[in-house]
């Protein structure tokens, strides 16, 4: 089946847009509320993929409707009934919208103003009525809203994959400075690691989003170090160009490389490495006179060793 197929999330979504707008008419229903079945139209516009998003629609609804149906009652008088009546209102309103930033607003506004033309009523009872057609729809729309599924597993699964990639480049590095020889997989797995990240930014910031006023555990910082680490990743890169195989230290770095990508998350065999790389860059400060390195080259090895050293750090951070 389709429905098997959804993520938790989307499932919830259309289990919220089964129900709420059935609700919304309920209430409405039961208030003997003129243009029930409209109720339902509001609560599916208000149901947004956040918490946040969902009270912030909703109250641009209220908001705008408190000036909207009263404008729209005015004119629609004014022209009695006329359907020109509606492009005036349009006309004046919109720009309003636009200028407060109420867009969310105006959609509901003109729902609601065609139910005076319709109705040829524009009597503050009437006003009223639609106003209150307008709560039910929005506060049914807010209260189903307020349980959203956790993203955290989500995010921990992709997270598990930017690691693995990372795994795999840092691979490729090693390779790469041992054979002076860059993969051609190395663009690819590059691209691929920035779609997985943008990815887990888009499922981080719906979680902010659906947890700003629940405290939950708060796992963005998790995404924030490994962007990080993809930011590091991106300068050793460009250092490869000027690297030389013909010194000791080319290979040793290839090792620290190759050793980091092989370590599971533990703070005493990163800060071995650290000891590592700090000796092999104390040697090599007494070999650059014997090698007889021009000062580009000097310059490459030492921010090549200083981005290794910054991408151990990272990743010694992320364990706390």
């Amino acid at each position: 089946m389709i429905f098997d197929k959804l993520s938790t999330y989307d499932k919830h979504k259309v289990f919220k847009n089964m129900l709420a707008p059935y609700t919304a008419v309920l209430i409405a229903q039961y208030f003997s509320l003129e243009y029930q079945y409209s109720a339902a139209t509001i609560c599916i516009l208000s149901l947004e993929s956040t918490r946040k998003a969902s009270l912030r629609s909703s109250f641009e609804r209220v908001l705008a409707a408190s000036f909207g149906l009263i404008l729209s009652a005015c004119i629609i008088k004014f022209f009695h009934f006329n359907p020109i009546s509606l492009v005036l209102f349009t006309g004046i309103f919109m720009p309003l919208c636009i200028r407060f930033n109420l867009m969310q607003g105006f959609f509901t506004n003109i729902v609601l103003a065609t139910h005076f033309l319709l109705d040829k009523n524009v009597s503050l009872t009437f006003v009223f009525d639609q106003y209150l057609l307008l709560l039910v729809g929005v506060l049914c729309a807010i209260i189903f809203n307020l349980y959203m599924p956790s993203q955290n597993n989500e995010i921990l699964s992709q997270l598990e994959k930017i690691d693995s990639i990372m795994k795999d480049i840092i691979f490729d590095f090693a390779k790469a400075l041992k054979y002076k020889a860059v993969s051609l997989r190395q663009d690819e797995l590059f691209e691929e690691l920035k779609i997985n990240l943008d990815n887990c930014k888009n499922l981080v910031e719906m979680e902010k989003d659906n947890n700003f006023f629940f405290k939950k555990v708060d796992i963005s910082k998790n995404y924030s170090l490994k962007f990080s680490e993809y930011v590091t990743l991106l300068k050793i890169r460009e250092c490869f160009n000027k690297i030389s195989t013909d010194i000791p230290i080319t290979s040793e770095l290839a090792s620290i490389l190759k050793e980091l990508a092989t370590l599971n998350a533990n703070t005493y065999a990163y800060n071995i490495l650290l000891k590592k790389i700090k000796h092999s860059e104390n040697r090599f400060k007494k070999e650059i006179d014997e090698k007889n390195l021009n000062i580009e080259n000097k310059a490459t090895y030492f921010l090549l060793i200083e981005n290794i050293k910054d991408l151990i750090k990272i990743r010694i951070k992320n364990i706390f």
